[in-house]
């Protein structure tokens, strides 16, 4: 007999066979930037400095554009890309000669998976630009596995419906102005949110577009940004904002258009602006907010700005929310605990994972981090510029009555889906559930008929056979076969009722 001790050894060695499989597809990824080998064959500038993982430097290739390859004999499993700016189509070859066209994208960061672009870890790596002259800042390579969190691995733009869309006029109002948003509805409940941003700041630097991505990635935003293209100046009011923007080539009519477009783009739920008074009065806060307040209604009128509307149709915005706008105010709560951020509140996540990675303001605007975001542990505690104050600027689902939370009187896009299954289920259900009631009925009812048709046949030929005992001669054998006629039809009618 097979003792209890080698049948417990069995078991726990097939459960070990079991998970191997798992355990090797859970296997972290190992970063294996410093051991690559990185040779050029292009002409790039500096290019010992993409794998130093520092943003502040980066490599640039010729005008006609270049190439580089990378060795690691370990394999790769996947690459970790950043663009400093925005680069068209590019070819990657692996160790094989089997070439990968990777398509113009607007992402800065850029993830590929390169096992499953190549269906095998290659060993060496061949970067090619041939759309003109591409400058990078770091280039990450890892083994196959499971990359760290901080790999961004970006989703496209919400393009089937935001939940809420905001609109930051810079690099950083996010994290500042609207701290507690996007941890709690992007990162928390993982509703479809998109950032959209007035400017891109290029024309002062380009690393804030870097930090923006970091900082978003960190509290819990999946889908890429939208940087606008309009240039990043200090204006003391909306008058000189509009002022400065025309004279550097972005009239009012141009700006509008570009938010318009956007609420058409993304048909957002909720839309989310600045204060009206620019916060601290900053004039492009205010310009952007203002914008806002005539795009909602120009979103939803096909004869304004027909070109977006015939792209993306037209849309009026259920809900518009302003920063610390007064009429009809609410108050959000963004200091209650967050289960994906291991208890951390939405607060806390952008003060301490969000804001820090907007280097390049911390000194700048540390009268702002200080004062509001540094020296208060609780959202509730910012007395001036709350981000927990908003007012409903605009509605047509109604006025908000809990005044706690931007989806009041409305479910999100994935809500509705499931209602909409729900539903579609029930309804479902409904239709079986009477079908096969009917068919019991039927059933019911031919079951009731063969039985009347029996009873009728029993008593014809019983009526039939005490007939026959009173009449003599060949009558008899007349109504014999009669009877039997009138038998056999009954039990033809009977077993077609059956069959039906």
């Amino acid at each position: 007999m097979i003792s209890l001790k080698k049948l417990l050894n069995a078991a726990m060695l097939l459960c070990l066979l079991l998970t191997l499989p798992v355990l090797a597809r859970a296997e972290e990824a190992r970063d294996v930037t410093g051991a690559c080998t990185l040779t050029d064959s292009g002409g790039f500038v500096e290019t010992s400095c993409l794998l130093d993982g520092d943003m502040e430097t980066g490599s640039t290739s010729p005008e006609a554009g270049g190439e580089f390859t990378l060795t690691a004999p370990e394999g790769l499993g996947s690459a970790y890309v950043l663009f400093d700016v925005e680069y068209g189509p590019y070819t990657v070859i692996d160790d094989a000669g089997t070439e990968v066209t990777v398509e113009g994208s607007e992402l800065l960061h850029q993830y590929l998976d390169l096992e499953a672009m190549f269906g095998r870890c290659p060993q060496g790596l061949t970067f090619r630009f041939e759309a003109g002259q591409v400058k990078l800042l770091d280039l990450y390579l890892f083994t196959p596995g499971q990359v760290p969190d901080w790999v961004q691995r970006w989703e496209k733009p919400v393009e089937d419906g935001a939940d809420l869309v905001l609109f930051s006029t810079h690099c950083d109002d996010e994290q500042l102005f609207f701290a507690g948003v996007l941890p709690y509805y992007a990162g928390e409940l993982g509703d479809r949110v998109q950032v959209v941003y007035l400017t891109n700041h290029r024309n002062l630097t380009h690393i804030r577009c870097h930090e923006a991505l970091n900082g978003l990635w960190a509290v819990g935003v999946r889908n890429y940004p939208v940087f606008g293209s309009f240039g990043d100046y200090y204006c003391k009011n909306k008058k000189n904002a509009y002022s400065l923007l025309e004279q550097h080539g972005a009239p009012q009519e141009l700006l509008l258009g570009y938010v318009t477009e956007q609420l058409r783009r993304f048909r957002p739920l909720v839309a989310l602006g600045h204060d009206l008074n620019g916060e601290y009065g900053h004039g492009a806060h205010m310009l952007y907010a203002d914008l806002l307040t005539q795009a909602v209604e120009a979103a939803a009128d096909e004869s304004q700005f027909p070109e977006s509307a015939r792209r993306y149709g037209v849309w009026d915005t259920p809900k518009t929310y302003l920063h610390l706008y007064e009429e009809n105010p609410i108050v959000m709560d963004w200091d209650r605990p967050l289960s994906r951020f291991d208890g951390m509140s939405a607060y806390q996540v952008t003060k301490q994972l969000g804001f820090p990675c907007h280097n390049s303001q911390k000194e700048q605007y540390y009268w702002y981090f200080n004062w509001n975001l540094s020296m208060e542990d609780h959202a509730t505690d910012i007395r001036r510029y709350s981000p927990c104050n908003y007012g409903l600027y605009r509605s047509t689902v109604g006025e908000d009555v809990e005044k706690n939370d931007f989806f009041e009187n409305l479910m999100t896009y994935d809500q509705q889906a499931q209602a909409e299954a729900e539903a579609k289920a029930a309804e479902e259900a409904r239709l079986a559930e009477e079908a096969r009631q009917a068919e019991e009925e039927a059933a019911r009812q031919a079951e009731e008929e063969a039985r009347r048709a029996s009873a009728e046949s029993q008593a014809a030929a019983e009526t039939a056979a005490e007939h026959l005992r009173q009449t003599p001669g060949p009558a008899l054998w007349i109504a014999i076969l009669a009877a039997a006629l009138l038998l056999t039809a009954g039990a033809a009618w009977m077993l077609l009722h059956k069959q039906k």
